[in-house]
């Protein structure tokens, strides 16, 4: 009897279980991502907020109620017990939507710090508070302060400014104040919120290539009014400079301070040492890049480096250039306000401090350009800021932070001119302000008819620029304050 001689199974049958296992993973790490939003009871994070993105943050406008972080908790509980005085008073009250990221991300560069956050809610609040307390700017409407996460560098800025406006007519909103970052998204909110003719604020955000809308006024001074103060300071200081500019297409903030820097010196071509060193933030790996700009910063021999880019690159860029081959050659690097949010103590920068580098930026206040030049500023605010007030509503009642990032001035000095134009339109209004008003009423914050703040005079021309604004020139400093060294 023969035997039957069985040929081997084909390899694909061999192999059979390999794709089957890559099924199986794909299943598992979908079911792990996917069916907690699924089979979650309740989307909402709190009254107004709602899981939302990929990040799935808490998106949407709280009165203080719901915690977007844990370091946010004490300055969110004053705030909702503010409003919920407001609201039981029998006064006339609106509210103001302080709309910027409340939630900041894992990114090593990323732009918001919780610290920020915290001092941008501690001064809006200050601001609630004089104008419901004190009388500065009139009585009545009284204030309530709403806040609103458009979700990390405004990525999800349409589910909070849809928000805004479901809620605009139970909640009283007649302006917003915030949108502090000069991002794409940020436009964006700011486009949508002039088409429904709500008055917009801006706190910190810079950039020059806006265009004019309706009801959109900046208490900042813009990127190019920074980069040209510093060009004027670095006028007499400086012969050989080279320009550092961040080139991503989704942040203009880099590419104006170079634009307006470089149109500084429009005779004199042969102050800048080289061409432009450029880098893209939103490629990323910008160590490497700083990295293979270092032989051309040293060939070039560059007395001053101006950094056209954000502070979290100007760190990354500050460690790179302490390990420059020519390390005993002086460099002055200077930048642009948001340095402010960082430390050099809390970074690997530090080290840069050790190999001749000085770290300048153009600031926002400083409480010697206070004393140094008290004509300049509101003297209620800045004894409101001041580490010996006594009255009624004082900073250090909320924090004991320093005031150096300059975040919780200019978020006060947004809520400020908010309140003041809500304050000139309820002369008209009866005290039953709205929206429509309260545009009406910003068109006269200039000249004559213009207010003080703690960041200078608030007084805008016609783009809705503040005009006139100080701007401190600062050096960073490692374990110490900013040191002041005047204004140009």
């Amino acid at each position: 009897m023969s035997t039957l001689i069985q040929p081997p199974p084909p390899g694909y049958r061999k192999w059979w279980w390999v794709p089957a296992l890559v099924v199986v993973v794909i299943l598992v790490v979908g079911a792990v991502t996917w069916l907690p939003t699924v089979f979650r009871s309740d989307n909402s994070c709190g009254a107004g907020v709602v899981h939302s993105g990929p990040n799935d943050e808490c998106v949407g406008i709280t009165d203080g109620s719901t915690i977007f972080d844990a370091e946010l908790t004490d300055i969110e509980h004053r705030i909702l017990d503010e409003n919920r005085s407001v609201e039981t008073s029998g006064q006339p009250y609106v509210s103001i939507v302080l709309l910027s990221p409340m939630t900041t991300g894992d990114k090593p560069e990323r732009i918001a710090t919780v610290s920020g956050i915290r001092h941008r809610l501690e001064g809006a609040h200050l601001a609630q508070l004089a104008a419901n307390r004190t009388g500065t700017w009139g009585d009545t409407p009284k204030i309530r302060l709403l806040l609103g996460n458009p979700g990390i560098e405004f990525a999800e800025w349409q589910t909070a400014v849809g928000a805004i406006e479901a809620r605009r007519a139970a909640d009283r909103i007649v302006a917003v104040t915030g949108i502090s970052f000069s991002v794409d998204n940020a436009f964006r909110t700011i486009e949508r919120l002039s088409e429904l003719r709500i008055p917009v604020v801006g706190s910190t955000l810079t950039a020059d290539d806006l265009p004019a809308l309706r009801g959109f006024l900046r208490v900042s001074p813009s990127a190019a009014e920074h980069a040209r103060t510093a060009a004027e300071y670095l006028s007499t200081l400086s012969r050989r400079i080279l320009i550092v500019r961040d080139d991503s297409p989704a942040d203009h903030y880099g590419r104006t301070l170079a634009e307006a820097f470089a149109s500084s010196f429009p005779d004199d071509p042969q102050r800048f040492a080289g061409r432009e060193e450029i880098y893209d933030s939103e490629i990323g790996n910008l160590d490497n890049a700083f990295h293979f700009m270092m032989p051309n910063i040293c060939q070039n021999a560059p007395d001053t480096v101006y950094f056209a880019g954000r502070a979290a690159h100007a760190l990354q860029f500050l460690t790179q250039l302490a390990g420059r081959r020519c390390g005993d050659t002086p460099i002055r690097v200077v930048t642009a306000d948001d340095m402010a949010y960082y430390r050099l103590s809390d970074s690997p920068a530090r080290m840069a401090l050790g190999t001749e580098v000085s770290v300048l930026y153009t600031g926002l206040v400083h409480r010697q350009a206070w004393q140094d030049h008290p004509e300049l500023f509101n003297p209620y605010s800045v004894e409101q800021f001041s580490l010996g007030c006594t009255g009624p509503v004082c900073y250090r009642d909320l924090s004991d932070d320093n005031l150096d990032d300059f975040a919780a001035v200019m978020e006060h000095d947004a809520a400020v001119t908010a309140v003041e134009a809500i304050r000139r339109a309820a002369g008209y209004a009866a005290d039953n302000v709205q929206s429509d008003q309260v545009l009406q009423a910003m068109n006269s914050l200039h000249d004559q008819t213009a207010i003080l703040g703690a960041s200078g005079v608030l007084s805008f021309d016609e783009n809705g620029l503040p005009t006139n604004k100080p701007i401190p020139i600062l050096e960073a400093l490692d374990g110490a304050p900013p040191r002041y060294l005047g204004l140009p």
